[in-house]
């Protein structure tokens, strides 16, 4: 049942999420069983063993298989907190304009204080919104399942799916194998 469930909420994030935003972890309990998934998820899907990577207790290249590139990831935090902040300001800065012109006395006759007390809060929401959007928690989740089972002497098979590909499809190829499947946004 608990696979049911799982498999479930795959096949929606799949349905949401273009397949090649997805990336796939399978954990193995050798280097052997995982080598001989990553020929059959070849040979029986579209999916080129470029796109398909093992990760081993002794991989210098850990990181970099996981995860792509860490500079892409700090420009998206970067420009989302930029964008949002800006937005956040200007929103402030609108409704402290509409508050001084035409609102009540108090903040007619108090406009610097009034700009104050509505920027702040407008960047801040803006900031905070920005941060919510760069909380991955799914993205934690295949992170952390891989480290641990690489820590615990187990083996990773992660695959970051291309375009044309289900992923679905490849989920169920691998849970005939693997004693845990992983599937998160890149």
């Amino acid at each position: 049942m608990n696979n049911q469930v799982s498999s479930q909420r795959q096949s929606l994030r799949g349905a949401i999420v273009s397949s090649s935003k997805l990336q796939i972890a399978a954990v193995f309990d050798s280097k052997q069983r995982a080598e001989k998934m990553l020929d059959i998820v070849s040979d029986e899907t579209r999916v080129d063993k470029s796109h398909m990577h093992i990760i081993d207790k002794h991989d210098p290249r850990f990181n970099e298989k996981l995860e792509k590139s860490s500079s892409k990831i700090g420009k998206s935090l970067w420009s989302s907190h930029l964008v949002l902040g800006g937005i956040g300001l200007g929103i402030g800065m609108v409704v402290a304009f509409l508050l001084t012109q035409f609102g009540p006395a108090l903040t007619q006759q108090n406009t610097m204080f009034t700009y104050i007390a509505l920027i702040s809060p407008g960047i801040f929401i803006g900031l905070f919104v920005a941060g919510l959007f760069g909380l991955r928690p799914d993205r934690d989740h295949l992170v952390q399942n891989v480290k641990n089972a690489v820590r615990y002497g187990k083996v990773a098979l992660v695959i970051n799916i291309p375009k044309s590909q289900s992923s679905t499809e490849i989920v169920t190829l691998l849970d005939q194998q693997a004693s845990r499947v992983i599937e998160s946004v890149k």
